[in-house]
């Protein structure tokens, strides 16, 4: 296949024929240049083999050279007090990188990486190092050679013309490929220190292997730039970078998967369908078209869609008369998945096919296309050898489990700690610590934030996982210890909050739960700082509410923990007294009422806390007098004042009054059931005077209001709902018996509420109209 777009005069600088630096340009797993890798190393059987990878690895090769099962990844990590950043390297069967290392080891040619370390910053914010950059005129590029080899999307593009290329054209195309996505002397300055490093690895190769050649394998766009400056370098070995003062780096291997490496994940380079390119690799065009058909076939049966053994000839009929239509040489994946979706899907899409545009799939896509790709993906995961080099945290971790007794098993053993016990504490520790790195297997089932004053109770589920070595080895980019990586993982989260103080709020109780001393008067000082200039009360309210119920347990954090919990608590609490009367939009009123929930708490539960009592009580009254006050507010404030035991002055009946239009009583009543409920609840002047105003209404005004009446009664437990449906029932009129089945069936009422007011709402209307025809 020769064509014209492909044509262009001869390179200028092209290689004399003797040249000893041969690089191949390639495209990151792709298993037709992983075999042109092989197959040129076997050739030229050079002294050196440089692959562009991370040259900080070199010293760790052998790792490599283990019995792993593919894929795998190598992990870099780079962390200072201002930054912390990963990426990964990945590697499968049919990687060109892999198969330059095997073939290197293989004719005794020496390997190296010659790339700069993946967390160095000329790669940026790229968390896969194999991403090469893919600008407009690479993408018009791409349009261009779509469109003269009649083909769908880069990825069509790419098999017509490399994967089925006869192995005496690859070069050649590939050569020509690349060179119009980046044209000879095509300069890119984000990818020119990378450039001159690899190619400096190239000059110092050469000049070590004498009169051998050498063999550089890198991405096809940095393949001429690389060729060029090779011949401008001095011939020294550059020296890798090395992070310096309290910087932390380190690569290590860890286990990857073909989910992880697929395209249509949101992987940023490579291919897509990893188990396709697998069986490409391993058995050819042909075998693997026979493999993806009977793949796509089980998935779709399995998701519940009838393929039958007519479906399947239509299918594949119509796959060859695809091929034969775009000239292919075979069936490729292109004409599999076009078929498929010509004969096997009968419905319409609402967008382009997911393998005919670049990212990952997106939400809406057709289940029936999912399932498709999900059957190429494949679920092949790797695993690590034996003897793998590890970080110094697993070490850690493994120790600190085995001391404790919590060593995971294949068998999920359910563990309960109780803080008042001090080795339960310690227990504790290393279970929360683990949490917050998302150790796989390790789950919390009943966490420690109930409302109450006593010391909390833990429960967790423990189970040895497969994907736990993976991830902890990545965690240690955080810390060679576990509280070490976990103190850095919460203060690196801390730094991304800002100012959000629900974020703040959560890290500090991660932080006293994992043991995390080192954090407290940091995070303490940053929550606070938030709290003093927020104006959302809605997020003051919930920090608040959590401050006070981990304050509420005692010195079981220690005692300067505890102590800076009060100072947390005390800044909540003078905010809200500072701000409580200025609330008048009925908005901002139900999103304040956790602050005054939190407020109330701290009246209650925490004589030992400095607040300023008799003046917040005073600031509630002026709320209740004040006209403008939100009604949320209001009941908030005619709450929290029955519940702190200074309600006798108030008549909570009389004071719903002033809130008795449709559009207010919801909100007024949120407000006094979220601070109050317990109390009024044994009040039944309160809901018989709410019932009073209900039965005043008619029904526009009823469905009004419903909403926000549904809203206020949610605060009530299930088992008071139904309490308080009985005195309602009775009130009308229903005796015992009726009441008690009456309120069993309101309270599992399976429509929604926003439902049954539009149901009532639509009947209303009804009724009118026959009103006005003279029907009823």
């Amino acid at each position: 296949m020769r064509l014209g777009i492909f044509s262009r005069p001869e390179r200028k600088t092209a290689p004399a024929a003797g040249e000893r630096l041969v690089v191949i340009g390639v495209r990151h797993h792709s298993p037709a240049c992983a075999r042109l890798v092989r197959q040129a190393i076997a050739r030229h059987r050079p002294a050196f083999v440089l692959i562009e990878g991370p040259a900080d690895f070199n010293p760790h090769l052998a790792d490599l050279r283990l019995d792993h099962q593919l894929p795998l990844a190598i992990f870099s990590y780079h962390a200072s007090r201002h930054r912390s950043f990963a990426s990964y390297s990945p590697f499968c069967a049919y990687s060109p990188e892999w198969e330059a290392l095997q073939a290197a080891w293989e004719v005794g040619a020496t390997p190296l990486f010659c790339d700069l370390p993946a967390w160095h910053p000329d790669f940026g914010e790229r968390a896969n190092r194999y991403a090469d950059p893919h600008g407009r005129r690479a993408a018009v590029a791409e349009a261009a050679v779509a469109g003269a080899l009649g083909e769908d999307g880069r990825d069509a593009v790419w098999d017509a013309l490399a994967e089925q290329a006869p192995a005496d054209e690859l070069e050649r195309r590939l050569d020509r490929y690349f060179d119009l996505l980046r044209p000879e002397g095509g300069e890119d300055p984000q990818e020119l220190s990378r450039e001159r490093f690899m190619a400096a690895h190239a000059a110092w190769a050469l000049k070590e292997a004498q009169n051998r050649k050498v063999v550089l394998v890198c991405g096809g766009w940095h393949a001429e730039a690389i060729r060029r400056l090779a011949r401008e370098a001095d011939g020294e070995r550059p020296a890798v970078p090395a992070p310096t003062g309290d910087e932390r780096a380190g690569s290590y291997l860890v286990p990857y998967d073909y989910r992880r490496l697929d395209r249509f994940t949101g992987y940023a380079s490579g291919m897509p369908s990893p188990a396709y390119y697998e069986q490409v690799f391993a058995r050819g065009l042909d075998a693997a078209a026979d493999w993806a058909e009977n793949a796509i076939a089980q998935a779709m049966r399995a998701a519940g869609q009838v393929v039958s053994t007519a479906d399947r000839v239509a299918w594949h009929t119509h796959a060859q008369a695809l091929a034969m239509a775009r000239g292919h040489r075979t069936r490729l994946r292109s004409d599999l998945l076009d078929a498929a979706l010509a004969t096997l899907v009968k419905d319409g899409l609402d967008q382009p096919a997911a393998w005919s545009r670049d990212g990952a799939v997106r939400a809406g896509t057709h289940p029936a296309l999912v399932a498709m790709l999900k059957a190429l993906t494949g679920e092949r995961r790797g695993r690590l050898a034996p003897g793998t080099r590890r970080p110094p945290l697993i070490t850690d971790i493994e120790i600190r489990l085995a001391e404790a007794g919590l060593t995971p098993d294949h068998r999920a053993r359910q563990i309960e700690l109780d803080w008042n016990v001090a080795a339960d504490r310690e227990r504790a520790h290393t279970l929360n610590a683990l949490r917050l790195l998302g150790m796989p297997g390790l789950e919390r089932l009943e966490g420690p934030l109930a409302p109450r004053t006593a010391a909390p109770r833990e429960t967790f589920r423990l189970v040895l996982h497969r994907d736990a070595e993976g991830t902890l080895i990545e965690a240690s980019r955080w810390g060679g210890t576990l509280p070490m990586a976990a103190a850095a993982l919460l203060s690196d989260r801390a730094a991304q909050a800002g100012g959000d103080l629900k974020i703040l709020s959560l890290c500090l109780a991660d932080a006293l739960f994992a043991g995390l001393l080192v954090l407290e008067n940091d995070l303490t000082a940053q929550l606070a700082q938030g709290i003093a200039l927020s104006h959302d009360m809605g997020a003051i309210g919930a920090a608040g509410r959590l401050a006070v119920q981990l304050h509420r347990f005692g010195e079981i954090f220690g005692i300067a923990a505890r102590q800076a919990l009060g100072e947390l608590c005390e800044a909540v609490f003078d905010k809200v007294l500072q701000t409580a009367e200025s609330i008048h939009n009925d908005e901002e009123g139900l999103r304040a009422i956790p602050a005054f929930a939190a407020c109330r708490d701290m009246l209650r539960d925490c004589p030992d806390l400095d607040i300023e009592r008799d003046a917040f009580l005073a600031t509630l009254g002026r709320c209740l007098a004040n006209a403008e006050t939100a009604p949320a507010v209001a009941g908030a404030a005619l709450g929290t004042l029955v519940a702190c035991g200074e309600g006798g002055a108030y008549d909570v009946a009389g004071r719903m009054h002033r809130f008795s239009r449709p559009d207010q009583l919801g909100d007024f009543l949120s407000g006094l059931f979220a601070l109050a409920r317990e109390e009024i609840a044994a009040d039944t002047a309160v809901i018989d005077a709410v019932r009073a105003l209900i039965d005043g209404w008619h029904d526009d005004a009823f469905l009004t209001a419903l909403p926000a009446l549904r809203q206020a009664f949610a605060f009530f437990p299930p088992r008071e709902r139904e309490r308080l449906s009985r005195v309602i029932l009775r009130a009308h009129g229903a005796s015992e018996a009726q009441a008690e089945i009456q309120a069993l069936e309101w309270m599992r009422q399976p429509a929604h509420v926003t439902d049954q007011a539009a149901a009532l709402a639509l009947e209303a209307i009804v009724a009118r109209r026959l009103a006005d025809a003279g029907l009823v």
